[in-house]
């Protein structure tokens, strides 16, 4: 056991027991990588809640613009109508295994049917999130291989070009009042520490063999790249830079609505006590005098021209038009309703780009969640990885929402050239069931050929006649009488 001195990190591990040096050098850089991600991360989830702070224009004095409240939900939309469209169903093998190498019970026993569309989304909030798989403990009621999803909010990684995987991941499990870390979680390519902070400061750590001997971590990015390997946020810098921009607009809007409620009025020749209740009093009042002048002169009172808001709303919808070829939301998914409503060459047009992006994501998540079901299973069972776990692929709901009238008469079509794809289960899946329905309908066929056969065995079995009822006695057949043979033959 080592004890190693570490200058501070903003909270990283200055004194820890149970750990080298090596170790510990790893685990610096990890913290310097978060925390140098963790203000943009912070900041991106901000957006993704609605909780961007307004960014002054210096028409609108500053102390008024900390008094506005408004809220936009696009950055939100950005990432949700995405998500929506990865669908996890499963793992299938190629010989169609529903539950290939037994993964059902474990994943259910993780609730993988919930996590993973959380880490869905926080990879297109953050640009990438993480997928940890791990040894649990049985005796406190863990799953026997632990599975669990990370945020890049509170994680960090470092990524290894030749190996094209993680070379080391930190997660921040648990903070105290003021924010530093109180709890880690480290994965190496042979460990798996755990830092617990004493009240004093130091840390202990508990390491725990890593039977696989790789980093037990996968990510989950969003259009990586060759210099961003955990890729980008789907809340880029232009999204951003538009919502802000929508969102003054909106503001602005709120303010022109306060003045053209109450039109500017004009009054000319008017006595100087003729406003003493107040300009505002005088432009509310259901009736409104006013005297002479001191020359006996009748006032003039007039209207300023009425303002129109509709530069306004023009501007919203050019701001909202532009989010919407950044992040191929469909404009009408943006609240802006058009005087004629699209066809539906239109929507699908708008729809395409959404499906592209959803199917190419899905391949990449597919990878990322082949290999940890790879290491799901070689975790539980032990040994190397074998042909039949290379076989193992992801499936998916269709990313497209057809309907089901355009569905089946595809379908028709297709049977019509491949007759055998009537009898697959796929075709189940082009009409739009899900894997759920598709169990339970192939159940029931099963269940009605079973009834069938039963019926058709019933009626092929041959009719036998009655025994007649005996008393206690038997009786041998009788043999057939054979001819004699005439004597002298």
């Amino acid at each position: 056991m080592t004890v190693v001195n570490l200058p501070a990190l903003y909270g990283a591990p200055s004194l820890a027991i149970g750990i080298s040096e090596q170790e510990l050098d790893i685990v610096r850089d990890l913290f310097v990588v978060w925390q140098k991600k963790y203000a943009r991360n912070v900041l991106r989830s901000m957006y993704f809640d609605g909780k961007m702070p307004l960014k002054p224009t210096g028409n609108i004095p500053a102390e008024s613009m900390q008094k506005i409240k408004a809220v936009l939900g696009w950055p939100e939309k950005a990432v949700s109508v995405l998500a929506e469209r990865s669908v996890f169903e499963g793992f299938v093998s190629e010989a169609g295994d529903p539950d290939p190498l037994g993964m059902t019970a474990i994943l259910d026993d993780n609730r993988f049917d919930l996590e993973l569309p959380q880490a869905i989304s926080a990879a297109y909030k953050h640009s990438s999130s993480f997928i940890t798989t791990a040894l649990g403990d049985e005796a406190s009621g863990e799953p026997k291989v632990l599975v669990l999803a990370r945020s890049a909010e509170w994680s960090a990684a470092i990524w290894d070009e030749r190996r094209r995987a993680l070379s080391s991941f930190l997660a921040v499990t648990s903070i105290d009042d003021e924010g530093v870390p109180t709890t880690l979680d480290v994965y190496l390519p042979e460990w798996v520490l755990s830092m617990t902070r004493r009240p004093s400061g130091s840390w202990v750590v508990d390491r725990r063999p890593n039977p696989i001997r790789e980093v037990l971590v996968e990510p989950m990015s969003f259009d990586p790249q060759l210099n961003r390997p955990f890729g980008r946020s789907r809340i880029s810098r232009a999204v951003m830079n538009i919502t802000d921009r929508a969102l003054m607009t909106i503001v602005r809007t709120e303010i022109s609505a306060d003045f053209y409620a109450a039109p500017r009025m004009y009054a000319l020749g008017v006595a100087e006590d003729a406003f003493k209740r107040g300009k505002w009093d005088a432009a509310i009042d259901r009736w409104f005098a006013i005297t002479r002048d001191k020359d006996g002169q009748v006032p003039e009172v007039g209207q300023f021209a009425q303002m129109t808001m509709q530069p306004l709303t023009e501007q919203y919808k050019m701001i909202a038009t532009q989010f919407s070829g950044e992040t191929g939301v469909p404009v009408s998914n943006l609240g802006i309703v058009t005087d004629n409503p699209p066809s539906a060459e239109a929507l699908y047009a708008d729809d395409r780009r959404l499906v592209s992006v959803a199917l190419k994501q899905n391949r990449i998540f597919g990878s990322a969640l082949k290999r940890v079901g790879q290491r799901v299973v070689r975790l539980r069972d032990g040994g190397d990885l074998t042909d039949e776990m290379r076989g193992i692929s992801v499936s998916w709901a269709n990313p497209a929402f057809t309907s089901p009238a355009t569905s089946a008469d595809a379908l028709v079509k297709l049977a019509t050239v491949f007759p055998w794809l009537a009898e697959s289960e796929v075709a189940l899946e082009f009409a739009g069931f899900s894997r759920a329905e598709i169990k339970r309908m192939l159940a029931d066929k099963r269940r009605a050929e079973s009834r069938t056969l039963l019926t058709s065995l019933s009626g092929l079995a041959p009719t036998q006649p009655a025994r007649p009822e005996t008393q206690g006695t038997f009786e041998f057949p009788t043999a057939p009488a054979t001819p004699m043979a005439p004597s002298g033959a």
